[in-house]
Protein backbone atom coordinates (compact mmCIF):
# COMPACT_ATOMS: atom_id res chain seq x y z
CA UNK A 1 0.00 0.00 0.00
CA UNK A 2 2.70 2.16 0.95
CA UNK A 3 4.37 1.87 -2.12
CA UNK A 4 1.47 2.80 -4.30
CA UNK A 5 0.58 5.73 -2.39
CA UNK A 6 4.30 7.02 -2.50
CA UNK A 7 4.40 6.11 -6.62
CA UNK A 8 0.91 8.07 -6.25
CA UNK A 9 2.82 11.23 -4.84
CA UNK A 10 5.49 11.01 -7.53
CA UNK A 11 3.26 11.10 -10.18
CA UNK A 12 1.67 14.06 -8.69
CA UNK A 13 5.03 15.81 -7.71
CA UNK A 14 5.83 15.60 -11.80
CA UNK A 15 2.26 17.00 -12.60
CA UNK A 16 3.20 19.73 -10.14
CA UNK A 17 0.21 19.41 -7.83
CA UNK A 18 2.66 18.38 -4.79
CA UNK A 19 5.91 20.20 -3.39
CA UNK A 20 8.75 18.23 -4.16
CA UNK A 21 8.88 16.84 -0.54
CA UNK A 22 6.54 14.19 -1.66
CA UNK A 23 8.43 12.49 -3.91
CA UNK A 24 10.26 11.05 -0.91
CA UNK A 25 8.55 7.79 1.35
CA UNK A 26 8.22 9.36 4.41
CA UNK A 27 5.80 11.95 2.53
CA UNK A 28 3.58 9.45 1.82
CA UNK A 29 3.56 8.01 5.48
CA UNK A 30 3.02 11.86 6.31
CA UNK A 31 0.07 11.74 3.81
CA UNK A 32 -1.39 8.83 5.14
CA UNK A 33 -1.39 9.36 8.76
CA UNK A 34 -2.77 12.75 8.31
CA UNK A 35 -5.75 11.57 6.43
CA UNK A 36 -6.12 9.23 9.41
CA UNK A 37 -6.06 11.34 12.09
CA UNK A 38 -8.21 13.64 10.59
CA UNK A 39 -10.88 11.61 10.34
CA UNK A 40 -10.68 10.40 12.89
CA UNK A 41 -11.21 13.38 15.16
CA UNK A 42 -13.69 14.62 12.19
CA UNK A 43 -15.80 11.85 13.38
CA UNK A 44 -15.43 12.16 17.55
CA UNK A 45 -15.49 15.87 17.22
CA UNK A 46 -19.36 16.20 16.86
CA UNK A 47 -19.44 13.78 20.07
CA UNK A 48 -16.84 15.74 22.35
CA UNK A 49 -18.53 18.88 22.07
CA UNK A 50 -21.79 17.50 22.17
CA UNK A 51 -20.84 16.28 25.89
CA UNK A 52 -18.60 19.45 26.38
CA UNK A 53 -15.11 17.00 26.82
CA UNK A 54 -13.27 19.90 24.72
CA UNK A 55 -10.92 21.13 27.41
CA UNK A 56 -11.00 17.56 28.91
CA UNK A 57 -9.01 16.12 25.80
CA UNK A 58 -6.28 18.90 25.95
CA UNK A 59 -5.85 17.66 29.54
CA UNK A 60 -5.17 14.23 28.31
CA UNK A 61 -2.69 15.32 25.62
CA UNK A 62 -0.85 16.59 28.21
CA UNK A 63 -0.59 13.28 30.26
CA UNK A 64 1.27 12.21 27.60
CA UNK A 65 4.64 13.04 29.16
CA UNK A 66 4.14 10.84 32.04
CA UNK A 67 3.12 8.01 29.33
CA UNK A 68 6.34 8.84 28.11
CA UNK A 69 8.10 8.13 30.95
CA UNK A 70 6.47 5.28 32.17
CA UNK A 71 7.17 3.52 28.74
CA UNK A 72 11.05 4.30 29.26
CA UNK A 73 10.94 2.60 32.41
CA UNK A 74 9.05 -0.60 31.36
CA UNK A 75 11.74 -0.72 28.94
CA UNK A 76 10.56 0.55 25.47
CA UNK A 77 11.93 2.74 23.20
CA UNK A 78 11.79 6.17 23.45
CA UNK A 79 10.62 7.17 19.78
CA UNK A 80 7.57 4.79 20.44
CA UNK A 81 6.32 4.39 23.98
CA UNK A 82 3.13 2.71 22.89
CA UNK A 83 2.09 1.30 26.47
CA UNK A 84 2.98 3.33 28.24
CA UNK A 85 1.01 6.47 26.43
CA UNK A 86 -2.27 3.90 26.10
CA UNK A 87 -1.74 2.96 29.49
CA UNK A 88 -1.30 6.38 31.39
CA UNK A 89 -3.55 8.04 29.14
CA UNK A 90 -6.59 6.29 29.52
CA UNK A 91 -6.07 5.33 33.10
CA UNK A 92 -5.55 9.28 33.81
CA UNK A 93 -9.10 9.74 31.17
CA UNK A 94 -10.87 6.88 33.18
CA UNK A 95 -9.64 8.78 36.68
CA UNK A 96 -10.94 12.40 35.58
CA UNK A 97 -14.28 10.73 35.25
CA UNK A 98 -14.48 9.03 38.41
CA UNK A 99 -13.42 12.21 40.33
CA UNK A 100 -15.61 14.59 38.17
CA UNK A 101 -18.41 12.18 39.70
CA UNK A 102 -17.19 12.27 43.44
CA UNK A 103 -16.26 15.62 44.20
CA UNK A 104 -17.83 18.62 44.49
CA UNK A 105 -15.74 20.64 41.74
CA UNK A 106 -16.85 22.06 38.68
CA UNK A 107 -15.53 19.69 36.10
CA UNK A 108 -13.47 22.59 34.46
CA UNK A 109 -11.62 23.22 37.60
CA UNK A 110 -11.01 19.50 37.89
CA UNK A 111 -9.45 19.12 34.41
CA UNK A 112 -7.29 22.66 35.08
CA UNK A 113 -5.95 21.32 38.04
CA UNK A 114 -5.02 18.24 36.43
CA UNK A 115 -3.74 19.64 33.02
CA UNK A 116 -1.62 21.76 35.50
CA UNK A 117 0.10 19.43 36.90
CA UNK A 118 0.23 16.47 34.29
CA UNK A 119 2.42 18.33 32.14
CA UNK A 120 5.13 19.30 35.26
CA UNK A 121 5.04 16.08 36.43
CA UNK A 122 5.76 14.73 33.43
CA UNK A 123 8.79 16.37 32.38
CA UNK A 124 10.26 15.78 35.98
CA UNK A 125 9.36 11.81 35.61
CA UNK A 126 10.84 11.51 31.82
CA UNK A 127 14.53 13.44 33.58
CA UNK A 128 14.09 10.86 36.45
CA UNK A 129 13.79 7.87 34.39
CA UNK A 130 16.07 8.87 31.71
CA UNK A 131 18.70 10.95 34.16
CA UNK A 132 18.99 13.73 32.08
CA UNK A 133 17.00 16.65 30.46
CA UNK A 134 16.50 16.24 26.38
CA UNK A 135 14.48 19.08 25.32
CA UNK A 136 14.30 17.53 21.67
CA UNK A 137 12.29 14.63 23.33
CA UNK A 138 9.98 17.13 25.21
CA UNK A 139 9.18 19.02 22.10
CA UNK A 140 8.30 15.41 19.82
CA UNK A 141 4.95 14.94 22.45
CA UNK A 142 4.51 18.66 22.73
CA UNK A 143 4.39 19.15 18.99
CA UNK A 144 4.59 15.89 17.44
CA UNK A 145 5.38 15.54 13.68
CA UNK A 146 3.72 13.31 10.84
CA UNK A 147 7.33 13.51 9.06
CA UNK A 148 8.53 11.02 11.32
CA UNK A 149 6.06 8.27 11.14
CA UNK A 150 6.90 4.83 10.99
CA UNK A 151 5.21 1.58 9.28
CA UNK A 152 4.82 0.04 12.90
CA UNK A 153 3.26 3.97 14.10
CA UNK A 154 0.80 3.77 10.80
CA UNK A 155 -0.33 0.27 12.00
CA UNK A 156 -1.14 1.38 15.41
CA UNK A 157 -3.05 4.47 14.11
CA UNK A 158 -5.23 2.03 11.51
CA UNK A 159 -5.90 0.08 14.52
CA UNK A 160 -6.77 2.45 16.98
CA UNK A 161 -9.30 4.03 14.19
CA UNK A 162 -10.82 0.84 13.64
CA UNK A 163 -12.01 0.79 17.04
CA UNK A 164 -12.80 3.41 17.19
CA UNK A 165 -14.99 3.61 14.35
CA UNK A 166 -16.95 0.35 15.80
CA UNK A 167 -17.09 2.34 19.16
CA UNK A 168 -18.88 5.32 18.15
CA UNK A 169 -21.36 3.40 15.60
CA UNK A 170 -22.26 1.63 18.30
CA UNK A 171 -22.78 4.16 21.24
CA UNK A 172 -23.54 7.40 19.20
CA UNK A 173 -27.36 7.12 19.67
CA UNK A 174 -26.58 6.49 23.54
CA UNK A 175 -23.82 9.14 23.79
CA UNK A 176 -26.43 11.71 22.45
CA UNK A 177 -29.31 10.55 24.15
CA UNK A 178 -27.80 10.94 27.46
CA UNK A 179 -25.66 14.41 26.23
CA UNK A 180 -29.01 16.00 25.74
CA UNK A 181 -31.00 14.44 28.83
CA UNK A 182 -29.10 12.44 31.03
CA UNK A 183 -32.60 11.64 32.96
CA UNK A 184 -33.93 10.43 29.85
CA UNK A 185 -31.43 8.09 29.01
CA UNK A 186 -31.52 6.38 32.51
CA UNK A 187 -35.02 5.79 32.23
CA UNK A 188 -34.17 4.00 28.44
CA UNK A 189 -31.79 1.85 30.15
CA UNK A 190 -28.55 3.37 28.91
CA UNK A 191 -26.24 2.72 31.72
CA UNK A 192 -24.50 6.20 31.52
CA UNK A 193 -21.61 5.85 33.85
CA UNK A 194 -20.64 2.78 31.45
CA UNK A 195 -20.84 5.08 28.52
CA UNK A 196 -18.98 7.43 29.57
CA UNK A 197 -15.90 5.71 30.90
CA UNK A 198 -16.52 3.56 27.78
CA UNK A 199 -16.40 6.93 25.44
CA UNK A 200 -13.43 8.78 27.45
CA UNK A 201 -11.24 5.77 27.46
CA UNK A 202 -11.91 5.68 23.37
CA UNK A 203 -11.44 9.32 23.01
CA UNK A 204 -8.06 8.60 25.14
CA UNK A 205 -7.14 6.32 22.46
CA UNK A 206 -7.34 8.96 19.94
CA UNK A 207 -5.71 11.96 21.28
CA UNK A 208 -2.52 9.27 22.23
CA UNK A 209 -2.08 8.04 18.44
CA UNK A 210 -2.53 11.83 17.49
CA UNK A 211 0.04 13.12 19.58
CA UNK A 212 2.59 11.78 16.56
CA UNK A 213 0.79 13.94 14.24
CA UNK A 214 0.09 17.29 16.44
CA UNK A 215 1.45 16.92 19.59
CA UNK A 216 0.13 17.48 22.83
CA UNK A 217 -0.28 21.19 22.72
CA UNK A 218 -2.33 21.09 19.40
CA UNK A 219 -4.58 18.46 19.89
CA UNK A 220 -7.71 19.89 21.28
CA UNK A 221 -7.90 21.93 18.07
CA UNK A 222 -8.49 18.49 16.18
CA UNK A 223 -11.37 18.04 18.32
CA UNK A 224 -13.00 21.15 18.20
CA UNK A 225 -12.42 22.89 14.80
CA UNK A 226 -13.77 20.43 12.23
CA UNK A 227 -17.35 20.34 14.38
CA UNK A 228 -17.12 23.86 14.93
CA UNK A 229 -16.97 24.73 11.91
CA UNK A 230 -19.46 22.32 10.62
CA UNK A 231 -22.04 23.40 12.64
CA UNK A 232 -21.88 26.64 11.22
CA UNK A 233 -22.32 25.57 8.01
CA UNK A 234 -25.41 23.15 8.61
CA UNK A 235 -27.45 22.31 12.06
CA UNK A 236 -28.12 18.38 10.98
CA UNK A 237 -26.37 16.06 12.54
CA UNK A 238 -25.38 13.99 10.24
CA UNK A 239 -24.17 16.56 8.14
CA UNK A 240 -22.28 17.86 10.61
CA UNK A 241 -20.49 14.99 11.16
CA UNK A 242 -19.96 14.41 7.19
CA UNK A 243 -18.67 17.71 7.13
CA UNK A 244 -16.44 17.59 10.47
CA UNK A 245 -15.17 14.29 8.93
CA UNK A 246 -14.25 16.01 5.45
CA UNK A 247 -12.54 19.46 7.01
CA UNK A 248 -10.43 17.20 9.41
CA UNK A 249 -9.12 14.96 6.41
CA UNK A 250 -8.74 18.19 3.67
CA UNK A 251 -7.43 20.40 7.00
CA UNK A 252 -4.74 17.75 7.38
CA UNK A 253 -3.59 16.92 3.72
CA UNK A 254 -3.44 21.01 3.04
CA UNK A 255 -1.61 21.23 6.30
CA UNK A 256 1.01 18.94 5.31
CA UNK A 257 1.37 20.78 2.00
CA UNK A 258 1.40 23.85 3.66
CA UNK A 259 4.00 22.61 5.62
CA UNK A 260 6.11 20.77 3.00
CA UNK A 261 6.25 24.12 0.96
CA UNK A 262 7.01 26.39 3.51
CA UNK A 263 9.51 26.39 7.70
CA UNK A 264 6.14 25.68 9.40
CA UNK A 265 5.62 22.48 11.20
CA UNK A 266 3.52 20.34 9.84
CA UNK A 267 1.21 20.32 13.22
CA UNK A 268 0.94 23.90 13.45
CA UNK A 269 0.16 24.22 9.43
CA UNK A 270 -2.57 21.76 10.52
CA UNK A 271 -4.16 23.66 12.53
CA UNK A 272 -3.84 27.42 11.02
CA UNK A 273 -5.68 25.71 7.96
CA UNK A 274 -8.08 24.44 9.81
CA UNK A 275 -8.69 27.78 11.59
CA UNK A 276 -8.54 28.96 8.71
CA UNK A 277 -11.75 27.14 7.34
CA UNK A 278 -13.28 27.99 11.05
CA UNK A 279 -13.20 32.09 10.19
CA UNK A 280 -13.97 31.76 6.70
CA UNK A 281 -17.45 29.96 7.67
CA UNK A 282 -18.13 32.59 10.30
CA UNK A 283 -17.55 34.95 8.52
CA UNK A 284 -20.36 33.68 6.16
CA UNK A 285 -22.66 32.75 8.80
CA UNK A 286 -22.60 36.15 9.94
CA UNK A 287 -23.39 37.70 7.14
CA UNK A 288 -27.21 38.44 6.51
CA UNK A 289 -29.58 36.53 4.43
CA UNK A 290 -31.62 39.17 3.83
CA UNK A 291 -35.17 39.95 4.68
CA UNK A 292 -37.28 37.06 4.47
Amino acid sequence: MMEALSTMCGGLVERGLLPPAFVHPFMARALLAVVIVGGLFGLLSPLVQARRLAFFSAALGQSAMVGVAVGVFLGEPIEAPWAGLFGVTILAALWLVFARRRLRLPADTLVGVFLALSLAAGVTALVLVTRRFNIHQVEAVLFGSPLTVTDADLGVLLVVAAVVMVAVALTTRSLLLEALDPGLAAAAGVRTALLEYVFVAVLACAVVVALRVVGALLVEALVVVPAATARLLSSSWRTVTALSVVLGVVGGVLGLILSASSLIPAGAAIVLVLGAAFVVAAIGASIPRGPR
